[in-house]
């Protein structure tokens, strides 16, 4: 476990076995600095510390936990409280539903209340008096471009997400005078096993077409943090995110509700 009074600054990432998380934290070890990393599958998350371990002598521990679990999350937010050197967290762990929200099941609808929404709040409020008390501190907050559309048969997952877009960008106004920088990551279709988990035929859903070509993790998480240093709260990573967000912005409601329709249809048609 990280000392609670570790020599080297710390970040703290969750959902780190693998994908986006996983790109964090090889970006933030190659800083120099040590990890604190969650994640639900041990012996890849295992090997992850080792990697970075062996690479770049750090110190890297792990938590194996699933932020479903209530009583798990508020033990590991009191754990984070008390990292006294954690200067950066990222917020990552997740997970998608595709499907009618009737015909899924409403334990996994608050599933994913808990892990998108219940884990940020409590982590964001369990890092910030430490990043205070010293006038810095880093915290990125992973939503999704689905969170300023609507997405018929995806509707928690583009709900959840939209509250992390506008809660980021509240604690950005808020702390924005205390040292402490905000982001807002909303990626679009990004080449990790996240889809694969949800039955998707990844062959097919990750085929570039045109514009709208998946992106790596890697590549994601270097536009994150060069975002971050401009400053910029809401991180729109690749051409094809940003058009979505105008295309949002500028379209008719109306409009926009056929669009998200459409999309939908197209996506579903891609499951196994």
């Amino acid at each position: 476990m990280i000392s609670n009074k570790a020599k080297h600054k710390v970040a703290c990432i969750t959902g780190a076995t693998s994908g986006i998380g996983a790109a964090f934290a090889r970006q933030f070890a190659a800083r120099g600095y040590d990890l604190l990393l969650t994640g639900r599958r041990q012996r890849k998350i295992e090997g992850l510390a080792q990697e970075l371990r062996t690479m770049h002598k750090i110190n890297v521990s792990i938590k194996i936990l699933d932020f479903v679990d209530e009583k798990a999350l508020e033990n590991f937010a009191a754990q984070v409280r008390n990292v006294q050197n954690l200067h950066v967290l990222v917020n990552n762990a997740g997970f998608g539903a595709e499907g009618s929200f009737h015909q899924q099941h409403l334990e996994n609808h608050l599933a994913m209340i808990r892990v998108h929404n219940d884990a940020t709040i409590r982590l964001c409020h369990a890092a910030l008096p430490g990043m205070l008390e010293r006038h810095e501190g880093t915290i990125i907050n992973v939503s999704s471009v689905r969170s300023f559309v609507p997405s018929p048969v995806s509707a928690m997952y583009a709900a959840t997400k939209a509250f992390v877009t506008m809660f980021t960008e509240s604690l950005h106004l808020e702390y924005a005078d205390s040292g402490i920088r905000v982001q807002a990551l909303c990626p679009g279709l990004t080449r990790t096993d996240f889809h694969e988990k949800m039955g998707f035929d990844t062959g097919k859903f990750y085929q570039d077409k045109g514009v709208l070509k998946a992106m790596t993790a890697e590549k994601v998480v270097a536009i994150s943090l060069r975002d971050l240093d401009k400053g910029k709260v809401v991180c729109l990573p690749g051409l094809s995110n940003k058009l979505l967000y105008r295309i949002a912005r500028l379209l008719p409601a109306g409009v926009l509700c056929v669009f998200s329709r459409i999309s939908s249809k197209r996506i579903e048609s891609l499951k196994r």
